[in-house]
């Protein structure tokens, strides 16, 4: 993960107050493939934004300053890295990723350990910042620039799919949202390519 988080945690969680409408159509994305009542956690909890908007009680975060916010939106967060999670073997029924890709040191230990921590028939939502877009090549090329994405390394969906694939995950589902910066709410359509916002669901 970014050293800057550490610093920016500020910084961060007000984009979401800022941007509200692209905010929901992001949620609404990733809500797509998060069924109520199942047990649920987030990975990469981050500051509780989209937990506390999705209905999902527990989150995994290796930063304080971000886990002390979430936790302040009532999550129960465990301090933790996706790559060697801190739970439970077959805990869970659901377990939800968003843009926490781009910063994994091994993304394909970190789905793995997903895979782990789901039961069986379980299901892993991965929410991330597709490459192979137009807003997704203008994030790379201004990633140099941006405190929050300067090391990330952004992905493709095809490569996405294929890491889950590795880890023993079938993909069940693909949808995209994002088509322009404007904060406005936005049009949520299946398949990937054309919306930055790229949500997948892999079942265990």
């Amino acid at each position: 993960m970014s050293d800057s988080f550490q610093n920016l945690t500020k910084e961060y969680d007000v984009w979401f107050d800022q941007n509200p409408n692209l905010y929901a159509t992001e949620v609404e994305a990733v809500k797509q493939f998060v069924p109520e009542n199942v047990s649920a956690i987030e990975i990469g909890v981050g500051t509780g934004r989209f937990s506390a908007a999705l209905g999902i009680p527990e989150g995994v975060e290796p930063c304080a300053e971000m886990a002390e916010v979430a936790q302040q939106r009532g999550i129960q967060v465990y301090e933790g890295c996706a790559e060697k999670l801190p739970l439970k073997t077959g805990a869970y029924d659901v377990a939800v990723m968003v843009t926490v890709d781009c910063f994994l040191s091994d993304i394909k230990a970190a789905f793995c350990e997903i895979a782990r921590v789901l039961k069986e028939n379980g299901a892993v939502v991965v929410a991330f910042l597709n490459r192979e877009t137009e807003l997704g090549q203008m994030y790379e090329q201004m990633k140099a620039s941006n405190p929050f994405y300067k090391d990330a390394h952004f992905h493709s969906a095809d490569e996405i799919k294929n890491f889950l694939q590795e880890a023993g995950f079938t993909i069940s589902g693909e949808v995209q949202t994002v088509f322009s910066l404007e904060d406005k709410k936005q049009e949520v359509k299946k398949g990937s390519g054309e919306g930055v916002f790229t949500v997948v669901k892999a079942t265990k």
